[in-house]
């Protein structure tokens, strides 16, 4: 009895100590990259990607997409979200150059920073993304393990996108 109780404090200890390692080296961000090609319009991918209430039709982790700001989209304007495993958040857009960046931040436990790049190219428009996710609190312990699931959703993102993009003329 003695024996497994000194085996399983040991494995907690451990535990700890992977735990511990994973908050150190995840407290910055941590950039995932993205790319696609869309068969629509500079103007088109930019207008309906800087309005985030366009992304209740194409990201199925949204439960919560409202504009906050009165006026067009454009610098400043705040919107109010939550996705899945998210608290109420608020977006705001801190970068905007019509039709080709726009950037969106947001605070809370998973701080997020996503720039967006449309550039022409042969009659079609190529989408860069690159979102920047910087975890505080419990979530930069166990980032390390979220990270890979993020890479992911991020993927089927830019093809749900595309997909309602090329769908909609």
């Amino acid at each position: 009895m003695k024996t497994i109780l000194i085996a399983l404090l040991a494995l907690v200890v451990l535990v700890i100590l992977l735990l511990g390692v994973f908050y150190l080296i995840s407290g910055h961000p941590a950039p995932i990259k993205n790319q696609v090609i869309i068969h629509r319009s500079q103007e088109t991918v930019f207008d309906f990607i800087a309005d985030m209430t366009n992304e209740l039709k194409w990201n199925p982790d949204v439960q919560v997409m409202e504009k906050q700001s009165a006026g067009p989209v454009g610098l400043g304007t705040h919107f109010r979200a939550k996705w899945s495993l998210s608290p109420m958040l608020d977006v705001e857009i801190t970068r905007f150059d019509r039709p080709h960046d726009v950037t969106f931040a947001n605070g809370g436990p998973l701080e997020v920073k996503l720039e967006l790049n449309v550039t022409s190219r042969n009659n079609q428009t190529e989408l860069n993304t690159t979102f920047s996710p910087t975890p505080h609190g419990f979530l930069r312990a166990i980032f390390p393990i979220m990270k890979r699931s993020l890479i992911a959703q991020e993927r089927e993102n830019m093809v749900n996108l595309k997909k309602v993009l090329e769908s909609n003329g």
